[in-house]
């Protein structure tokens, strides 16, 4: 269906949109991708499940669960949808492993596909059945209208101190709630409004435990949001785009002049710009990573005397420097000199170079302090520059246009098995080949039921 050319406001188009999805045709390559985003998003769930983060809020949910509770917990348990939303949501971002829409600077999926099973388990146990095929399908519509309004914006306000995911992520899950719950065109604006009037998250809290709570709490707020516009409860209008309140609240000033003036939600689907991570670390790390991994094969780690890394002004923003080594490891996954000296001396930049009780590595220590880093207009979100030099006096160099992961240099389904396996495997053992395979078969054979009953098979 075509989008409305009427003189209408950003959140009416997308409540719109949104009302219309049942009837909206999707393009297989979009369903593929977000199996693709599904099987990411188990993995880093299921693999941050020892991360305190991931205990702590699985402990709340737990606490306040019932017996008819619908939802199901990753680790174990049923809670309610909100609950379930905050517990799994949070998990998925702990290892900050989980995937991101470059465009809005926001993870996606870590809050959209806890707030997605969480309305899909919820409508089931109502007798509204939705299917692999619906959920899958709400994903779509909750990442393509985040992507859009986030568009252009997502740098902006991470420039100025907010994390998008919190903005964006609750965008997200109240508009994927809001179709799979067939809301019409006025529930799903209020819907929208609801979440939009919620957004929050700082970049102050990177590197603490508060960080995946953001995912957390954007996924639950957000299906709060739908549910409660399913009722009837009412939000503001004229939120959301360049002249909404939404943008001029958070941004205050100039700054917006990239973001587009007239957003829709036709077209592409959003969910094919993804990108997905292969390193464990904050996106804005990657490219540099990425030259780092270059560069280390071609220079003994004691040879080298300094290292001058080029990146984008976000980058050296939010990771550039502390002027100090990391005290903890989720310090460390926002340490761009800390992550270079990692890819430096051979190590894979995964989960397990980042797990607590943190003891740095002295090797990796040394080099970090020999790194510095430069704000450089000519780099972005996925390319970067080093440059080091030995004590010798040898000078060496790579750039990265595009790091690994992005859409122009993408992870394919064979990467991801690897990425999924080193993740879930010291959790589910044997059952961690056929998730895998279930999970590429969502919707065409395979459902969320059939998921659960494998993740559930090594925990009986």
């Amino acid at each position: 269906m075509a989008e409305s050319t009427a003189s209408d406001d950003v959140q009416q188009r997308a409540a719109r949109w949104l009302a219309s999805m049942a009837s909206r045709e999707v393009a297989p390559q979009a369903m593929v991708a977000a199996r693709l985003a599904l099987a990411d998003w188990l993995g880093v769930a299921l693999g941050g499940a020892s991360e305190s983060a991931a205990r702590i809020t699985h402990a709340h949910a737990l606490a306040g669960s019932t017996e008819s509770a619908p939802c199901t917990l990753l680790l174990g348990g049923t809670a309610s949808p909100t609950d379930a939303a905050l517990a799994n949501g949070t998990a998925a971002h702990c290892l900050d492993f989980d995937d991101t829409h470059v465009g809005s600077v926001t993870h996606v999926s870590a809050p959209l596909w806890a707030a997605v099973l969480a309305a899909g388990e919820t409508l089931n146990a109502a007798g509204r059945h939705r299917d692999a095929r619906d959920l899958l399908r709400g994903y779509l519509a909750g990442f393509q209208v985040a992507a859009r309004v986030g568009t252009g914006v997502g740098e902006v306000l991470t420039g100025r101190g907010w994390h998008s995911t919190g903005v964006f992520g609750r965008i997200a899950s109240a508009a994927a709630a809001a179709a799979l719950a067939g809301l019409d065109e006025r529930q799903c604006s209020h819907a929208l409004a609801l979440a939009v009037t919620q957004a929050a998250g700082l970049t102050a809290s990177f590197g603490t435990m508060a960080k995946p709570f953001h995912a957390g709490k954007a996924a639950s707020d957000g299906l709060l949001a739908a549910l409660l516009a399913a009722r009837g409860f009412e939000g503001g209008a004229r939120l959301l785009g360049r002249s909404g309140a939404l943008e001029q609240a958070l941004v205050q000033g100039s700054g917006l002049e990239q973001a587009p003036a007239d957003v829709r939600f036709d077209g592409d689907w959003e969910v094919l710009h993804n990108s997905i991570k292969p390193y464990a670390a904050c996106h804005l790390t990657h490219p540099s990573i990425d030259a780092a991994r270059a560069l280390g094969m071609t220079v003994r780690v004691d040879e080298i005397a300094s290292v001058h890394c080029r990146a984008g002004a976000l980058a050296r923003q939010v990771t550039g420097s502390r002027g100090r080594l990391p005290r903890t490891a989720l310090e460390a996954k926002f340490d761009l000199p800390w992550c270079i000296a990692l890819s430096l001396t051979g190590r894979t930049v995964s989960a397990s170079d980042f797990r607590e009780p943190w003891s740095p590595d002295p090797v990796v220590a040394a080099l970090a302090a020999r790194v510095t880093v430069e704000a450089d207009a000519a780099y972005g979100f996925a390319s970067a520059s080093l440059s080091l030099r030995t004590h010798a006096g040898r000078t060496a160099g790579h750039a990265i246009e595009t790091a690994l992961g992005h859409p122009g240099n993408p992870l394919g389904w064979d990467d991801m098995r690897q990425k999924f396996c080193a993740l879930v495997e010291p959790v589910l053992g044997r059952s961690t080949l056929l998730l895998f395979e279930a999970v590429r078969e969502f919707g065409d054979g395979a459902g969320w039921p059939d998921l659960l009953a494998l993740i559930r098979l090594q925990r009986s």
